[in-house]
Formats: structure tokens, sequence, C-alpha cells
């Protein structure tokens, strides 16, 4: 087998060479796997695809035998570039300027996926693949999109083969100011509700023989927002409600529609659960819907993730030492932001979240320092060793 550089920084540069914008993988996943076999690993390359998604290339990559079995996951899926012209370096050449690896997936999160195999070659190249327990790699190109044939699918195909994982951790950018600094050990969970009001059409002059939608949507938003969801809690900050949409498509000024769309988006925490939250805003509209004559409803519900504490234990213990010793400050235990593929971890294994500063994902020019990336390489080496009895 060819000489593979094992740097963290040289290999996040091979990982944003290629265009891997979901679902299409451009040979990241063949990158991930020759460098995890160069070192020892067993690797299976995981295809799933379904009739409402694209086909999707995977990888589970396992290292070591019997005891304590901890998994690293991430993605190597990228969103797209938007205009080309607007970056001032070209996304997929992994310049290095000043420090800084540019390039899309940069920071979300290919340096994170390059730490994590760099940090595992580094320990296994010191302790041998006998170091008393098993080290595993999650690997999805299915993360940035619709998440449907990636992290979900490789976890229930784990279940099926019987692989048990007793803990995870995550590469997403979790960082404040610098690495270590910060670790989700949680996050809120994601809901949308589509609600669609029928009144009765007519001409606004003739409005007693008709019905406005639009206004009973009015007294029904006001009674849903009328009171926070919660006050949040000692890991969570409130739950949002938002009014993402409203839609009439009623194009005359003349015309009071017949129908009235609006797309609600909660942001909630782990005092709700997406069945707690439908139950909770069917009561609110029918408050007001059970006075109103000529008025129907349809509430559709989509969940994308309930929410999830980590409470603290022994992986959480470990990651804060490494993180408080290398920084010498108190690690933030947060949940906050959107959802991660975390979301389809929690149910087989313990599982937080540690990765490189969140500051430039998803934006043009897209970067790292590439000290935080060695950084990061040092404290996922160092976990291994803690979470292995190696110190």
């Amino acid at each position: 087998m060819k000489n593979i550089d094992h740097d963290p920084v040289v290999l996040t540069q091979s990982l944003i060479k290629c265009a891997s914008i979901t679902p299409e993988d451009n040979g990241v996943i063949d990158c991930v796997k020759s460098h995890l076999e160069s070192f020892g690993c067993e690797c299976e390359v995981l295809e799933f695809s379904s009739e409402n998604s694209y086909n999707v290339k995977n990888i589970f990559a396992s290292i070591g035998g019997k005891g304590k079995h901890l998994a690293f996951a991430g993605h190597t899926d990228v969103v797209p570039i938007g205009d080309k012209n607007s970056w001032t370096h070209k996304p997929f050449d992994a310049e290095i300027i000043d420090e800084r690896l540019y390039g899309r997936g940069a920071e979300d999160m290919k340096s994170a996926v390059a730490c994590f195999i760099s940090a595992t070659h580094r320990f296994v190249k010191k302790y041998g693949e006998n170091f008393g327990g098993k080290i595993s790699f999650v690997i999805t190109n299915d993360e940035e999109k619709d998440a449907i044939n990636g992290t979900k699918k490789i976890m229930e195909w784990t279940k099926t083969s019987k692989i048990k994982i007793d803990d995870c951790i995550v590469g997403e950018p979790t960082a404040n100011n610098t690495v270590g600094d910060k670790i989700k050990i949680g996050r809120r969970g994601s809901t949308n509700f589509y609600l669609k009001i029928k009144g009765v059409q007519g001409h606004t002059a003739n409005s007693n023989r008709a019905k406005n939608p639009i206004h009973f949507l009015i007294k029904v938003l006001q009674n849903i927002m009328a009171n926070p969801l919660d006050e949040g809690n000692e890991h969570f900050l409130p739950s949002s409600l938002q009014i993402a949409t409203i839609d009439v498509g009623n194009t005359a000024s003349n015309v009071i529609p017949e129908t009235v769309q609006v797309t609600i988006n909660i942001r909630f925490n782990n005092l709700h659960t997406g069945q707690s939250l439908n139950k909770l805003l069917n009561e609110k509209i029918q408050a007001i819907s059970h006075n109103e004559k000529n008025i129907s409803y349809s509430l559709r519900q989509e969940i994308t993730g309930e929410s999830f504490l980590t409470e603290p234990n022994t992986l959480v213990n470990i990651v804060s030492e490494v993180c408080e010793n290398t920084n010498g400050q108190k690690v933030i235990l947060g949940t906050d932001g959107g959802t991660s593929d975390a979301r389809f971890i929690k149910d087989y294994c313990r599982v937080l979240e540690l990765g490189i500063v969140n500051n430039t994902l998803h934006k043009v020019d897209e970067s790292v320092n590439i000290k935080e990336i060695q950084k990061l390489e040092n404290i996922y080496y160092n976990i291994l060793k803690k979470y292995f009895d190696k110190n």
C-alpha cells in the first residue's frame, strides 16, 4: 500500500479537495477508507438508498478487540458553495494562507474527521492494536441534506450486526473561541407544524357572505404565542417557537381568500417531546375554533429530531478533563444550536459532540486555523489515552 501522510492538516486538505456536495462523494469515502485501512482498520462501505431519497455511500470502520468500545462519528458531505465568484479562495483547492486552511467543509466538518483519524493512527502506532478495547468510525456522506441514508441507517446496521458501542464522540464544530472550550452534551429537538386553514372565499365588500381564514389565523397565532413554551432549565435554553412562513396565494386586493397556510418551527428542550407539542398546538387551535363557523383546519407535523441530554457520566468527565487540562479553563457543557447526527446515535449509546471552532461553517471562504486543527487532533489523542487507561 502506498505511503499515506496522516498529518491532520494534510488529511483535511485531501478531504476538502473531494467536492462532496451531498450526496456526491467525489472520492471522499475512498479517501477516508484508504487512510483507515493503512493502519489496520477493517472497513465496511455501506451504500443505502430509498424511494424518498438519493443513494449514499457511507463507511463504518473498526480497530481493536474486546473491551470498551468508543466510536467517532462525522460526515464528509458539505453544503453547496453558492456563488463561486464570491469566494476569494477556491472552495475545493484547500489553500493555506496565513495559517488558515480555506475550503468548503474545512470547519463543517472535514477537519474533525481528519483529526480523529489521525489521532487514532497515532494512538494505535504507540499502543498497538491490542490496546484493551475497540475504536470505530461512523462516517456518512448524508448529513447536510435529507439525512435519510446516512448515520441513522448506519446505526441500524450496527444493531443488526450485533455491534455494541458504549460511547461516541461526534466531531461537529462546538467551540466558541478555541478548541475544547465547549462540548455539546445534548441538543434541542426540532419540529415543523404545517397548519392549513380553510374559510369561505368572497368579495371584500361582502364580508358578511365570506369567512376570512387569515382573521382566524391571527387569533390562533395570538393564542399560541401568548405565553412562552417554557423558561429553560439547567442545561437548555428556553424552547423557541417561530412562525417561518405564511402563504395565502391571493393576488387580488378585493378578494377574501379561501385558504391560508402557515409553517411553525419549534426548537424544543427536554421539557417537551414532539408528541406533547402536537397535543399543545391542537389544544391552542381548538380553543379558538370551537366558536367559529365555516372554518376548518388541518395540522400536519414533521419531527426532525427529539431533544436529548447526555447526563454527566464517564465519557463527559473524561472529555471535560482533557479539554480543561488543555486550555486551563472549565469547559462549557452546551446544548444550543441546531440538530446533528447525534440525534440518531443517542438511541444506541452515550454521545457528545466535540469539534473545531464554530465560526465560518456554510459561509463563503469557510476556513480553519491550522493550529486549531493540530490542537483538536491532540485533544482526541489524549481522550483515547484516558478512555483506554493509557495515562
